[in-house]
């Protein structure tokens, strides 16, 4: 494969994690909205575990939208100057790692999975985009031949 459609199939990948942590937030809300609120005092305001879980989700689910972008601009970076993406792949790798570590502990089955995908076609296009890069730095005309 292409370090372009490895970028890109990774932020398919992220963009699916995105709807379905929306929909288990959607599936949440409607059991917490018949749940009595537990509220606790923070500062001179009180918020209930709900308002918790909805702001930090829906944070959550930015990061990993602005994830598959990133995933899907470093696709077009591959192709065109992959001499730009600098060391933004292996950081955009780091982070996934990080959710792959996160989804072993706190997730199971489908969720790891999809972590693990995301990461491995992160990792994959990286490795591509830096020997890519290699190979078009000057005195290697040969090795592009």
């Amino acid at each position: 494969m292409k370090a372009t459609q490895l970028y890109r199939t990774a932020s398919g990948l992220l963009f699916l994690w995105a709807v379905g942590n929306t929909y288990g937030l959607l599936m949440f809300w409607r059991v917490a909205g018949s749940m009595s609120p537990v509220r606790f005092p923070v500062g001179h305001s009180g918020f209930s575990y709900a308002q918790v879980v909805l702001g930090s989700e829906v944070f959550c689910i930015f990061c990993v939208l602005f994830a598959a972008y990133l995933a899907w601009h470093l696709g077009t970076l591959a192709r065109t100057t992959p001499k730009a993406i600098g060391g933004m792949g292996w950081i955009l790798f780091a982070y996934s790692l990080v959710g792959v570590y996160i989804s072993w502990i706190a997730f199971s089955g489908f969720v790891l999975l999809l972590t693990a995908a995301i990461a491995i076609c992160i990792g994959w296009a990286t490795w591509l985009t830096k020997g890519r890069d290699q190979m078009q730095q000057p005195g290697n005309e040969r090795a592009l031949a």
